[in-house]
């Protein structure tokens, strides 16, 4: 039985965190007309920080890595295009601004 409790818990934990997910996305997508360095990207750019802390805790170089790999893999690429044409760039320099005030 708790193996089964497990499971589910695990199943309904996972659709969670994609649909957190997805809705970073969407969120970051409507401060694109903001600009990268507008509070509303860098809140952004934080939630998204947050969210990958479920994967990994990435160091500023690794965030900025990643987000580089959005534009320069193609599939990374396809998926955020999806989305939004301008996603993948606009978390890039977004990324950017943020580390780089990080390290100031």
């Amino acid at each position: 039985m708790l193996r089964i409790c497990q499971r589910y818990t695990n199943s309904l934990q996972k659709q969670r965190i994609a649909d957190e997910g997805n809705a970073v996305y969407r969120d970051v997508v409507q401060a694109i007309a903001k600009g990268a360095a507008s509070p509303e990207a860098q809140a952004r750019v934080e939630r998204w920080r947050r969210h990958i802390e479920y994967f990994w805790k990435p160091n500023d170089a690794q965030l900025m890595g990643l987000a580089n790999g959005y534009n320069d893999d193609p599939c990374f690429k396809a998926n955020l295009d999806k989305i939004h044409p301008e996603l993948a760039p606009f978390i890039r320099e977004a990324v950017r601004v943020y580390v780089n005030r990080r390290m100031k």
